[in-house]
């Protein structure tokens, strides 16, 4: 059964989180997803009130191409990657163990979708004897509305978040490469607002819970960090989650296998780099610079300063 709490790395997209999760991936107390969740949205709009309705929830239609194909990173003609990776998630024989887990419950459990997904993973790399700590996976902008917040923590009010604090300069220029919709440079950051304001009320709300006052559950890094300092970011996290520091959680692996950086820009070979920190100086004009100051500089600023809150001795 895998009961374990859900630890989820959530923050604005092209922030960070994809490389997070691939550092975690290959820790052997740890079950990573290693794609993009589905279902807190679906959650939020209408809790499941039966087995079926929360595997559609759940299911990433996706699954069965990264079966029959493998898995490659690629998006339009901002990224292509040259390497496939197997993945051998049956998708059959998931929904049999899922039926099996769910189908005579009065209610259904998120965690039972979990128990098929590791279970038909036939060549899942981290199914080792090591015991389970926690379940990670990645869902972007969770944090940014109300009501995604709440029915994360109705799900797993056990659960930890964590969310990667990137500059708004050097996020415009990666994700209007990134998204066609994010051209608008408006629109852009105001997603950027709304997922980072977000994350800075969830800290706040799950800090204050009536039933545990003092619950530290939501934490914040920087981008930045992470990609000049991952040694220290991975050290720290491994502490939170009670977890032994390993070697592994240097590396970005995809169930086990090095693989490169999910990048919007096609000079970025390695898997760690900090170019990206770069990206603002090379691509933004003075108009751009001034009005995401305008729009955005202070909450960056005070999500900042919440990192030291975070890990003290962060500085």
């Amino acid at each position: 059964m895998i009961d374990q709490p859900l630890f989820l790395i959530t923050q604005a997209q092209r922030s960070g989180g994809t490389l997070l999760l691939r550092l975690l991936d290959g820790h052997p107390e740890l079950h990573v997803v290693p794609f993009q969740l589905r279902g807190i949205d679906q959650a939020a709009k209408r809790p499941p009130q039966t087995a079926h309705e929360a595997w559609t929830a759940m299911h990433d239609p996706k699954l069965v191409e990264r079966f029959r194909e493998g898995y490659r990173q690629r998006k339009h003609d901002v990224l292509e990657d040259d390497v496939t990776y197997d993945f051998e998630l049956e998708p059959e024989r998931q929904r049999a163990l899922y039926e099996e887990c769910a189908g005579g419950l009065d209610r259904p459990r998120t965690r039972d979708y979990f128990t098929s997904y590791f279970s038909a993973w036939r060549d899942y790399a981290n199914d080792g004897p090591e015991e389970k700590r926690w379940v990670v996976g990645f869902e972007p902008g969770v944090s940014r509305s109300l009501r995604r917040r709440q029915a994360l923590n109705e799900i797993y009010p056990d659960g930890r978040v964590i969310s990667i604090i990137r500059d708004p300069w050097s996020w415009y220029a990666s994700a209007r490469r990134w998204e066609p919709q994010w051209s608008d440079r408006e629109a852009a950051l105001d997603h950027w607002y709304r997922a980072s304001g977000g994350t800075f009320k969830w800290r706040a709300e799950r800090r204050h819970r009536i039933d545990a006052p003092k619950a530290r559950d939501v934490r914040v890094i920087t981008f930045d960090d992470l990609l000049t300092h991952t040694e220290r970011i991975m050290r720290w996290i491994a502490d939170w989650l009670g977890i032994e520091f390993r070697s592994e959680l240097l590396e970005p692996t995809f169930n086990g296998h090095p693989i490169s950086a999910n990048t919007s820009f096609s000079d970025v070979a390695t898997a760690i780099s900090s170019r990206p920190l770069e990206r603002a100086g090379e691509e933004l004009d003075a108009d751009d610079v001034a009005w995401i100051e305008a729009k955005c500089g202070d909450l960056h600023r005070a999500l900042v300063a919440k990192v030291v809150r975070d890990w003290p001795d962060a500085r």
